[in-house]
């Protein structure tokens, strides 16, 4: 008889575990680039199994397949504008191995792009003089009148910190529970997005290798935005008092899994250590999707290689 994920007990390990590897995916390389101009970004890659498919991503958006070669992910690619951008590769093996590597900061040259302005308005013509009109004349026409100005509106520039990971610079005395620990994402939107918790950060990013200290006055320059949620694929997720484990769609849509069977055919036989708990306090930061109940439901993979901030 199945047994139910309306409530998890902690399963005591009946069996050898399996283990499957994963692939091994190293930093993007180069780190510096220049606008407009085509670069070959690459990353080492390696696996017990054959490399399926790598992709490549930049600011959180999967920009293509990789080629595969010789120990080497590879892809051109030509960056729109200047700026700091973040960029990983995501592989999977033969054998259902997937892993995405560290996350590398890529300082890329060049002016941002805005928006082009308006065309600029055609200025009315000087209206030739009337002569003077000659007995029983035939009225002069009257002239069009001028075009209106329409006024150039200058489009806001994309942050310069768009793709960056800040945090503050904590004073001496900060202890581990100071909100100068919080971990934020400048999004393209010009706002601040907190990590709720290393488990969170830890589902987009391998290390804090790329988080950059900054003074409090800097972090305060940009507003609050909503919280960054769990990645979708990575891992599942519980609430605190809820017994229902959910697994991650993108934009944070939770879906039920209604069965132990599922979790393992989209975890393995270590389904159990892969879930989180949430604080309830967090329940509304998620939206809820449609009931799993088929292993046809959901593609972690698909999800993982779709999801983006």
């Amino acid at each position: 008889m199945k047994r139910s994920l309306l409530a998890l007990p902690i399963l005591a390990a009946l069996a050898p575990m399996i283990v499957f590897a994963k692939p091994v995916i190293g930093p993007v390389t180069p780190v510096t680039a220049s606008a407009g101009v085509a670069v070959n970004l690459s990353a080492t890659v390696s696996s017990s199994a054959a490399i399926q498919r790598c992709s490549l991503w930049v600011d959180l958006a999967e920009i293509g397949d990789m080629n595969v070669s010789g120990g080497n992910a590879t892809r051109v690619y030509t960056f729109p504008s200047g700026g700091s951008r973040i960029a990983f590769v995501f592989c999977r093996d033969v054998n259902g191995g997937m892993s995405a590597g560290a996350t590398t900061a890529i300082s890329v040259s060049g002016a941002t792009i805005t928006s082009p302005p308006l065309s600029s308005p055609t200025p009315a013509p000087t209206p030739t003089p009337t002569p003077t009109p000659a007995p029983s004349p035939t009225p002069a026409p009257t002239p069009a009148p001028a075009p209106v100005a329409v006024p150039i509106i200058a489009q806001p520039p994309i942050s310069p910190d768009a793709g960056k990971l800040l945090k503050a610079i904590c004073p001496e005395s900060a202890g581990i529970d100071h909100a100068c620990r919080a971990v934020y994402y400048i999004g393209r939107d010009g706002k601040r997005h907190a990590f709720p918790n290393s488990r969170v950060f830890f589902t987009w990013y391998g290390n804090f290798d790329s988080v950059t200290e900054v003074p409090l006055a800097t972090l305060s320059n940009y507003q609050l935005g909503a919280n960054v949620l769990y990645r979708a694929g990575v891992r599942m997720v519980k609430f605190t008092t809820d017994p229902k484990v959910y697994a991650v769609a993108r934009g944070g849509v939770l879906r039920w899994i209604k069965t132990e069977e599922l979790a393992r055919a989209y975890y393995g036989n270590e389904w159990n250590k892969k879930i989180d708990d949430i604080s309830d306090s967090f329940y509304t930061n998620y939206s809820f999707g449609s009931e799993i109940n088929l292993t046809s439901d959901y593609n972690p993979e698909a999800e993982l290689a779709n999801s983006s901030e």
